[in-house]
């Protein structure tokens, strides 16, 4: 790979480099090559994803970092040379802090989605799908203190509504031909959100061995999440994907571990887990940030046409929205049609808006409760 000086001889007129500071870490229990390895690639990953790149598997870089391997990337930026700032070596992990040079690619410099519109999203409580291998460390509440903890990292981007008790899902065995959409908006609603995550947590698998293994080495464990994320009004899949770390148990082999303490979450074990959070965090941001908004009509009166969104789903006043029509056609299935009438907001309010009609055709329109706006 050619250094970053040669490109900038050769192209001095082009887009300039920028650098992107991340950290990335590994259990010491893997070896210290083989930690500093993936502590590098989690690093160099999360740059590549502040640089605006969209990565759908992370094993690998350039420079010679990583062999045999290769980095699936959706390329918005192309890494180009990196250095290590720091390494440290605590609670049995090894920890790299990297300064990543990334030459902006073509998409990069064409205009990001930067949408305001902030759809409400309920998290349900993650399960496990093999509950058995909780009985190490008797962690049966994982998926539950996994989900509140993704939701807490999750709020300052996201428009968390709601984490109902049970799990929920988007009924996805009905068909969803054109201009007919399955009713599970009449979900959403009730948890007044349009966005569904839910997961299972597929392997929280442990090495066991001889009380000396457990006493004198390190017990790495595993942690394998599946997450999806569905759009309830569509019923379409924004993001459906796999995570998983490892890391060293710093417990005893019988000990018990209340998983809602900071103490765990402190632990090794559980920074791993919050900083693959922190990646599925960014994938779950990125995959609802270019949503338009769509809004239910509560009702039409002589001040305007009163919207269910509000300042909470980012409605500023101005904003424009046209009008579609929608009827049931039989039970659980609607059809839609769109027209011209343009409204746009005048009121903005912590959970609706109020709009006036921007054109002829709105001020010709009868709408009904059950009729949708949808942002221009």
């Amino acid at each position: 790979m050619k250094s970053l000086a040669s490109l900038l001889l050769l192209f001095p007129l082009l887009v300039r480099a920028d650098w992107y500071q991340a950290e990335g870490s590994a259990p010491l229990s893997l070896g210290v090559d083989t930690a500093r390895q993936q502590a590098l690639e989690q690093a160099l990953s999360d740059a590549l994803l502040q640089s605006g790149a969209s990565l759908s598997t992370v094993q690998s870089a350039t420079n010679g970092a990583f062999t045999g391997q290769q980095l699936d990337i959706s390329a918005q930026g192309e890494l180009m040379d990196y250095v290590i700032l720091d390494e440290q070596r605590r609670q049995g992990r090894l920890w790299l802090t990297v300064r990543a040079d990334i030459w902006p690619g073509e998409r990069r410099q064409q205009a990001q989605c930067a949408s305001r519109y902030r759809p409400g999203m309920s998290i349900t409580p993650l399960t496990l799908l093999r509950p058995e291998q909780a009985s190490t460390g008797q962690i049966y509440e994982l998926g539950a203190a996994v989900a509140e903890r993704l939701a807490a990292r999750l709020s300052p981007n996201v428009n968390i509504t709601s984490t109902p008790a049970q799990g929920l899902s988007t009924d996805t065995a009905l068909p969803r031909n054109a201009g007919l959409r399955q009713g599970g908006d009449v979900l959403a609603s009730r948890q007044q959100a349009r966005l569904l995550l839910s997961g299972v947590i597929e392997d929280i698998g442990i090495e066991d061995g001889h009380w000396t293994k457990w006493t004198f080495s390190d017990i790495p464990r595993d942690f394998r999440l599946r997450v999806t994320l569905e759009d309830a009004l569509t019923g379409d899949t924004l993001l459906q994907r796999q995570y998983q770390t490892r890391s060293s148990w710093d417990y005893g082999k019988h000990d018990k571990v209340n998983v809602h303490e900071q103490v765990f979450w402190n632990s090794g074990y559980g920074q791993a887990v919050t900083q693959l959070l922190d990646t599925i965090g960014r994938d779950l941001t990125q995959a609802q940030a270019c949503l338009k908004a769509v809004g239910n009509i509560v009702q039409q009166s002589e001040e305007g046409v009163l919207m269910d969104l509000g300042r909470r789903e980012g409605i500023q006043v101005g904003d424009r929205f046209t009008l579609s029509h929608r009827r049931q056609l039989t039970p659980g299935y609607y059809g839609e049609t769109h027209s011209q009438a343009t409204f746009v907001v005048q009121q903005s309010h912590g959970d609706y808006s109020l709009l006036k009609p921007a054109n002829a055709e709105a001020g010709r329109t009868q709408v009904a409760p059950g009729d949708r706006l949808i942002q221009l």
